[in-house]
């Protein structure tokens, strides 16, 4: 009898212990896991956001939003992913997580270019109203090229320029032909253009119209209008500095530009009290080092006239094109000297890696100078002790998606190289760079296309608006305002928010 339950035990007993282990085994394997995915996580940039319930409540319903939205458009079988911005611009705007959007403070505008915020519709319509503004309707040559606008005086008008109002009243297909050449658009992600050499076409086309300073002062207005318009409260421009004129009193010295700016922070601020401006001075890549020196000098006397408005200094351009961060070397060592005799100090805000190429290093060079913010960053990934020592140092990488798309860098955006930054603990900002040349005002709509294709959450909108105003170059005590009308303007978002979704 006993040799029979011992064989049922040994028939039984076996698999039982066999499926007990095998259990044990699963819930070792998904106990290590859950610790990884922990751990990554907790590398993310934005791991030390904790949400509030409000907070919790309005992620829940932007998901649900985002998941609606995705569900139609695989029903209706359109391709999201695989089309520009200017394709999908229509569906954004009808889409309810724009409008939610447009209703978040967006904190600071941290990149963004001089000639590239005032829209091009209300640009041609202001322009048109002087009766000093002509457009240059002849084939491009040398000095001008087709569609460049410009003021001049009444016998001083150079061969091929017309009257811009006449000619809009001429010929009635001119004003959508001008709107177009004003604005750089990718109509499909495969088509080939050298969109470098089109995108410069866009500054040069209203190069001669900004330095006349009746026009210079309606368009930063309209400009910090849109911003303020879609919740922006600080704009830092990569500035490029021109001497302002009039026909009354000819050119003014490059100190104008600044007090005219600052007369319209202040006409701003009667509507927007806590609006905010700082110029980051810029010059461009292609110059040699001789020329940037001079700039240096230029930049450094108007930091030293205005500390709390030139917060810094830039090299723009194409990146393959221009000269390498590295080869300016003799200008950097320049900058310690001047700021040890003077103590002035000239930080850098350097576009750097805006680039697919590993021969790009211009990345490397952040690491070892006394750079604030890197404009762009899109190669970092490339170099990751780079990136290891952005993220030590506590540098920010000023992304703008929609640029970096319309530029040919990053085609389908759920690759742009921000994920992965991002989730390295990068902390990051969004930015627009140049929404006029781009067809768009404000900062919604970079943040649509981050929130939907990078899949991010409330967590991640929130440290992304914040870093914003954190890694400015407001002061300490502009800095700690800031974040006060900051916090107040978010918690007002989500509650707001969070009863209109109901």
């Amino acid at each position: 009898m006993m040799r029979k339950y011992l064989t049922y035990i040994l028939m039984l007993g076996f698999p039982l212990l066999g499926a007990q282990t095998k259990v044990a085994e699963k819930a070792a394997y998904q106990e290590k896991w859950t610790s990884l995915d922990t751990q990554n996580t907790a590398m993310a940039f934005d791991a030390d956001v904790k949400l509030s319930d409000a907070e919790i409540a309005l992620d829940k319903k932007l998901f649900q939003i985002r998941k609606q939205f995705l569900t139609e458009t695989e029903k209706q079988h359109i391709p999201l992913y695989s089309r520009s911005f200017n394709e999908i611009k229509p569906l954004i705007e009808s889409s309810k997580l724009f409008k939610v959007i447009q209703t978040m403070p967006k904190g600071a505008l941290l990149h963004t270019h001089s000639g590239g915020l005032a829209n091009a519709e209300w640009l041609i319509a202001a322009a048109r109203k002087y009766k000093e503004c002509y457009v240059y309707d002849q084939k491009d040559n040398d000095q001008f090229i087709f569609g460049q606008l410009g003021f001049f005086e009444n016998g001083k008008v150079p061969n091929g320029f017309v009257n811009l109002n006449q000619k809009l009243n001429s010929d009635a297909g001119f004003e959508k032909q001008l709107h177009e050449l004003l604005l750089l658009k990718r109509d499909n992600l495969c088509s080939y253009t050298d969109y470098w050499i089109e995108f410069e076409k866009r500054f040069q086309r209203i190069n001669l119209l900004l330095p006349y300073r009746p026009f210079f002062k309606e368009y930063y207005l309209k400009g910090f209008q849109d911003l303020a318009k879609d919740n922006v409260q600080h704009v830092e421009i990569r500035y490029i500095f021109d001497e302002l004129y009039d026909f009354e009193h000819g050119k003014y010295p490059l100190e104008k530009t600044i007090t005219d700016l600052q007369e319209i922070v202040k006409q701003m601020r009667q509507t927007n009290p806590q609006f905010s401006l700082k110029l980051i001075y810029s010059s461009f890549k292609f110059l040699d080092s001789e020329s940037i020196e001079k700039q240096l000098d230029i930049a450094f006397k108007l930091k030293k006239q205005f500390p709390d408005m030139i917060s810094g200094f830039d090299l723009v351009a194409d990146e393959a094109a221009g000269n390498s961060i590295n080869s300016f070397q003799k200008n950097w060592t320049k900058i310690n000297e001047i700021t040890k005799k003077s103590g002035i100090e000239m930080p850098l805000f350097l576009h750097a890696g805006e680039s697919n190429s590993v021969f790009n290093k211009n990345v490397l060079d952040i690491t070892l100078l006394n750079n604030q913010r890197i404009g762009h960053g899109l190669n970092l990934v490339y170099f990751p002790k780079s990136m290891e020592l952005i993220k030590q140092q506590n540098k920010l990488v000023e992304v703008s998606p929609i640029s970096n798309q319309i530029l040919g860098y990053v085609s389908d955006l759920r690759n742009h190289p921000a994920r992965v930054l991002l989730s390295s603990g990068v902390q990051c900002s969004i930015n627009s760079d140049d929404p006029a040349v781009y067809g768009y005002e404000g900062l919604s709509y970079d943040f649509w296309v981050a929130y939907i294709n990078w899949e991010l959450d409330v967590k991640a909108l929130k440290k992304l608006v914040f870093n914003s105003i954190n890694y400015s170059s407001l002061n300490k005590n502009e800095k700690k305002q800031a974040v006060e009308y900051l916090n107040t303007q978010w918690n007002d978002f989500v509650q707001i928010a969070n009863q209109q979704l109901n």
